[in-house]
């Protein structure tokens, strides 16, 4: 089973899955509530479901932060309501459409999740570009746009209660997964550190509970970014290659060294290739083909 929701503010609830260290989030705010990232567990989507009718309230929106597979799992167990996403989930679901499939299939495989009819990745109803505001039960909620680990990236701010939900950044569990852009993820932190948060959930990991936790977080993740340009860089310049753009990485502190290795082996095959090392992108990096889940 499942850890229990966790009330981190006045509206806010966090539902930790057991798989993952992933994140759900609950907001309620006078009989609504918004849903973000549901999921994944089919019997963690019903327990959203019964947690919000015990409150009284109804399900109003949801809100998925970017379109990777274990974040859209939700939806199709949920009333048909309004679903929010990024103006760039359209376009990354359908390229990366056979992937996602991919990958929903396996996990359920693992989880012995068995289904009647096929997965379908949820299409949205609204999109949001750079900046936007979403209204629930008078709340009004900022959402930004934060790429760099996914193109279609979403974070969710709430200036009347402090918290941030930081999508799959700011994690104290994962080291940024540059899986998409290396200079989006730079600038995406700096968006973050503008962000006068006091409680900020990441997709995966445990919440931070204080301005000076996820300060912490910001100048941790800004670190190792930095490392990670600066490593490849020197070996971009000397025409060296992917292996010893690794060699040249390898001594970069990573929190969580055991868990996050195989994921900084892929950052700095997918930074080598941005910023202009020779090699082939269906072989090296997130982007290759038939990536085999770290």
């Amino acid at each position: 089973m499942s850890s229990r929701p966790t009330q981190l503010t006045a509206g806010l609830w966090a539902f930790p899955s057991r798989s993952m260290a992933y994140n759900a989030g609950v907001f309620l705010r006078d009989g609504q509530a918004l849903l973000i990232d549901p999921g994944p567990h089919p019997d963690e989507t019903d327990a959203i479901t019964a947690f919000v009718a015990a409150q009284g309230a109804t399900v109003a929106m949801i809100v998925l932060t970017h379109s990777h597979w274990d974040h859209i799992l939700g939806p199709e167990r949920l009333p048909r309501v309004p679903l929010v996403a990024h103006a760039r989930y359209a376009e990354t679901t359908a390229r990366d459409h056979d992937e996602i499939i991919r990958q929903v299939r396996r996990w359920e495989s693992q989880h012995e999740c068995s289904r009647t009819t096929p997965f379908v990745v949820p299409p949205p109803d609204q999109v949001i570009g750079d900046v936007d505001t979403l209204e629930i039960g008078g709340a009004r909620l900022q959402v930004r746009h934060i790429p760099g680990h996914a193109n279609d990236q979403l974070a969710i701010f709430d200036p009347d209660e402090g918290w941030l939900w930081a999508a799959d950044t700011l994690s104290d569990r994962e080291i940024p997964f540059v899986s998409e852009s290396l200079a989006e993820y730079e600038r995406t932190i700096e968006r973050l550190a503008g962000i006068p948060a006091s409680v900020a959930v990441p997709g995966h990991g445990s919440p931070a509970g204080s301005p000076t936790e996820i300060a912490a977080r910001i100048a941790e993740d800004r670190a190792y970014l930095a490392a990670l340009r600066a490593g490849v860089a020197r070996v971009v310049a000397l025409a060296g290659g992917v292996e010893t753009a690794r060699v040249a990485c390898a001594d970069i502190r990573l929190k969580n060294d055991a868990e996050n290795h195989g994921a900084h082996r892929l950052n700095v095959e997918s930074v080598f290739l941005e910023l202009g090392g020779v090699g082939d992108p269906t072989r090296l990096g997130w982007g290759q083909k038939d990536l085999v889940d770290e």
